[in-house]
């Protein structure tokens, strides 16, 4: 078997070793761009360009999937092309090319949390499970029909939006051989998703990482699970930007006090609160200022009196 592999983050290596593991050969990968990143803004190419050249892989970066673009990838006859967090959409001329298709691992199970943001939608939501489908993509969002799908996982109190892509991605890594080899002998059969159990996500911008003191402290803390590392969780403090980089759920607010949502002050434990919606509170643990480093809130608090009684969110 044949298979040409789309991706880009390092959590697609999983899947793309795999398959070479399993004795399946890629010709070729495709993968996004080398982009600027770090302070010195160095373009740097990604996780699966990097993998795929010390792999002795021919690796290509299109812009886009353009017209140019699609005759060199079609002009290797691949029985599969496998997408992993590709982050663009396959074009028509690509999702008829291959004799088996286009077989997509998407972090969630499907038709719940379609879309681009499937894991940060789960724990926002305060869902109690997630886990792994593996389909065939078609020309919607991820609507195309489901060829496995994995247990159910457990989504813990305190993992973050990475450590779970990883663990969810590694998981359809593990599947992956054995399913496009069962596809390919006739013994799994596509099976359509349920339309009226669809539900969709959206792209995630900057913005949704603002917190708004009003919502209640377990909303803010899922939040700052949901949103690690993109787009974070800030807030305004001294007329700048201020990241709450890690938090928990704090002390209740006692309902005869007079603090307003945002206020900082100190619990009767020694750690660092911010009054939330309905009589709760958020712990901070650690936060960053602008232009600085990120540090304990209490150190913060301690070399900088004034955050004690002040209140959060307003520029």
């Amino acid at each position: 078997m044949r298979a040409i592999f789309f991706g880009t983050p390092n959590a697609a290596i999983a899947s793309l070793r795999a398959l070479l593991g399993a004795g399946i050969e890629v010709p070729m990968i495709c993968t996004r761009p080398a982009r600027r990143a770090g302070r010195g803004r160095v373009l740097s190419p990604t996780p699966v360009e990097i993998f795929g050249i010390d792999s002795g892989i021919q690796v290509i970066t299109p812009q886009a999937l353009n017209a140019e673009a699609v005759a060199t990838i079609r002009e290797i006859e691949a029985d599969v092309y496998v997408v992993v967090a590709y982050g663009r959409f396959i074009p028509t001329e690509l999702l008829l090319a291959p004799r088996l298709g286009v077989v997509n691992i998407h972090p969630s199970l499907l038709p719940r949390h379609r879309g681009p943001s499937p894991v940060a939608t789960a724990i926002l939501e305060n869902d109690e499970f997630t886990g792994v489908s593996i389909m065939l993509l078609d020309e919607g969002m991820d609507t195309g029909p489901i060829l496995a799908q994995s247990e159910l996982v457990n989504i813990s109190s305190d993992i973050r939006c990475d450590a779970l892509t990883e663990q969810l991605f590694e998981m359809g890594a593990g599947m992956l051989p054995d399913v496009l080899k069962n596809y390919c002998a006739g013994k799994v059969s596509p099976r359509p998703q349920i339309e009226a159990d669809a539900t969709v996500t959206r792209l995630l911008t900057k913005v949704d990482g603002e917190i708004d003191w009003e919502a209640p402290a377990d909303r803010i803390v899922r939040m700052n699970r949901a949103y690690h590392p993109w787009p974070g969780t800030s807030t305004f403090w001294g007329g700048e930007v201020f990241k709450i980089v890690d938090v928990e759920i704090g002390e209740g607010v006692n309902s005869e006090s007079e603090l307003v949502a945002g206020s900082v002050h100190w619990a009767d434990d020694g750690s660092v609160c911010v009054a939330a919606g309905f009589g709760s509170s958020v712990r901070l643990v650690t936060v960053q200022a602008s232009g600085r480093r990120a540090i304990s809130a209490v150190e913060f608090a301690n070399g900088r009196p004034e955050f004690i009684g002040s209140i959060l969110g307003a520029e």
